[in-house]
């Protein structure tokens, strides 16, 4: 059921567990950010975990924080998943509000007036695929003329779709324009967005890892989920999707020949029986296992914990929460030059850094097995656990801010 938009309104979300109270409002709050993009309740993966994590940083550091996310996210025919709903329970002490109508152009200019009445300082708005530009970049300009002091500041995931989209040059411009700084997740984002924007002031900050949860011993993990203790693990984590090169895994597994056993554990956005077809050509369907669900966060340490290695053989990458939860839990990783993945990997202490070919992955996967390198990693994996924080992202943050505002105001004395 649709959330209202509307002053003096109280609203009990049932559907999401917990109260979302929507009166009183107005009241100012120093310090005070509005993040828009998915969350809770939708299933938005990396992205929605991002927003989530960032707002209860803020709220750990003493700020007020609000999360404003879509009550109607995706057309089902641009949605390949199963469900855009998650599953998971809702995020505690979170201020969550789906109130976005992603196609209903006369909500944006309603959202715009809510966020008006809450004031944000500074509202930050995720930018990652052009579908939302126009919603999003709707309701970034009307809040400007609403709230014009409120700085607005894009986190940019991706500046070009991983995946063809029309127009979607015209409309990534449309979103970024009436933004004032950007915070970028990778040096390929950052250049990207150069071809876009290269005046406005930004900062880089690598992505932090996820906060699901302490290490699990791999005995443990291993018995829970099933898998054989002594069996070399290889592990493929997240939505399985055209550009993530689970054929590429596929192939570099038939060219290896040691028998590891390989887990992917995510749900697959394409028709998985062309790939599990040339696994059973190559002799190596009974070495995989198969998990075509999307994992719930608190099973996300199951997994890597009970891995040896994590293996991403992109085609195309940005950036990926995936390489530094797997160096979190302190697991090797093997990456693509693709994108700006390369960027969180330490080759020969953290991981491996390949072509996107069956042939360097399965090289790496060979070496790594063959020569015991989890002995030689250890040590440095220990040292980059812990290596990007959250409160660093904040900082950043608040550095664009200051950025921002030094701009106006050279800009009103010129």
């Amino acid at each position: 059921m649709p959330l209202p938009l509307g002053s003096g309104t109280s609203v009990t979300a049932r559907a999401l567990g917990y109260p979302l109270v929507l009166d009183n409002l107005a009241h100012r709050m120093p310090q005070s950010v509005a993040l828009i993009g998915p969350a809770y309740p939708l299933r938005g993966g990396g992205i929605a975990t991002y927003t989530e994590t960032l707002a209860a940083t803020y709220q750990r550091l003493g700020r007020r924080s609000c999360i404003v996310t879509f009550r109607y996210q995706y057309p089902n025919w641009l949605f390949p998943g199963t469900t855009q709903f998650s599953d998971d329970p809702p995020p505690e002490g979170l201020e969550i509000y789906p109130i976005i109508h992603s196609l209903a152009p006369t909500n944006w200019l309603a959202v715009a007036r809510w966020l008006a009445a809450w004031q944000p300082a500074m509202v930050l708005v995720n930018i990652w695929l052009p579908f939302f530009a126009p919603c999003l970049g709707t309701i970034v300009r009307r809040l400007r003329a609403l709230l014009p002091q409120t700085f607005r500041v894009g986190i940019v995931h991706n500046v070009s779709p991983h995946e063809r989209f029309p127009a979607a040059k015209a409309l990534t411009r449309y979103v970024l324009k009436p933004l004032e700084g950007f915070l970028v997740l990778s040096h390929a984002v950052a250049r990207e967005l150069e071809q876009f924007d290269s005046d406005k002031p930004r900062r880089l900050v690598l992505h932090p890892p996820f906060e699901y949860g302490p290490p699990i011993p791999r005995h443990e993990a291993r018995r829970r989920l099933g898998l054989p203790e002594d069996a070399p693990i290889v592990l493929f984590f997240g939505l399985v999707r055209p550009y993530k090169g689970v054929d590429i895994l596929v192939e570099a597994l038939g060219q290896t020949p040691l028998p590891l056993l390989t887990v992917i554990a995510g749900e697959w956005y394409i028709d998985p029986e062309p790939v599990l077809h040339r696994a059973r050509e190559l002799g190596i369907a009974e070495r995989l296992r198969v998990e075509n669900r999307f994992i719930l966060r608190h099973e996300a340490p199951l997994y890597f914990c009970a891995a040896d290695l994590v293996v991403q053989p992109y085609r195309s990458a940005t950036q990926s929460g995936v390489t530094p939860l797997a160096l979190r839990y302190e697991r090797p990783v093997v990456v693509t030059t693709a994108g700006g993945l390369c960027e969180y990997v330490e080759p020969g202490k953290t991981g491996y850094v390949v072509e996107p070919t069956p042939a360097a992955l399965a090289a790496a996967l060979t070496d790594f097995f063959t020569h015991d390198r989890a002995r030689h990693f250890a040590p440095y994996l220990r040292a980059a656990a812990h290596r990007w924080s959250w409160q660093t992202v904040v900082e950043m943050l608040d550095e664009l801010a200051a950025d921002i505002a030094r701009r106006r105001a050279s800009t009103a004395v010129a």
